[in-house]
């Protein structure tokens, strides 16, 4: 009973290490054309850079301990063993429908609603994956809020007059 006790200051500590105003100013930050900030989560150093899509277009990488792998760029269920258990609650989820909804409408004409959901089983399902690129900051910074235990190690707008890791936790 006393362990969860003492452990509920601590998740509440650890979420109101970065201030509101603070967010504010990383996602000001991470809006640039040149990004280089660093947070701390449970164990891993997780850098967020500003890489090229295209010709005119920009996306922010996650880089977990400096490294971005392809074989972890899959389904949330289908994670590889070697993938950081971090990976869901830092990279952005995308999702797909497996079937359009042309196609999905058709079936159920056919079929009729009862029957569809019988032959086909996963007719309304999703399939949902996970990226280490966000399009916007926003997006970023908005489920980042949502991790508990997370800090920042190194931004340009926490660089003047702001306290380090260090003085934070204490």
């Amino acid at each position: 009973m006393s362990k969860t006790t003492s452990d509920k200051p601590t998740t509440a500590k650890a979420s109101s290490l970065i201030s509101k105003e603070k967010w504010k100013n990383l996602e000001v930050e991470m809006a640039r054309p040149w990004v280089s900030v660093k947070f701390s989560y449970k164990g891993h150093e997780i850098s967020i850079d500003r890489c090229r899509d295209g010709e005119s277009k920009t996306l922010l990488a996650v880089y977990i301990d400096g490294v971005i792998k392809g074989a972890w760029c899959k389904q949330v269920k289908n994670l590889p063993d070697d993938a950081p258990s971090i990976l869901p609650d830092v990279w952005c989820h995308k999702t797909v429908s497996r079937y359009k909804l042309k196609d999905i409408t058709q079936i159920e004409k056919i079929y009729g609603k009862r029957r569809a959901k019988h032959e086909y089983p996963d007719l309304h399902e999703k399939l949902i994956w996970i990226s280490p690129y966000f399009s916007k900051a926003s997006v970023l910074c908005r489920q980042f809020k949502k991790l508990d235990g997370l800090f920042v190690t190194k931004a340009d707008c926490l660089s003047t007059g702001s306290e380090t890791t260090e003085q934070a936790l204490s």
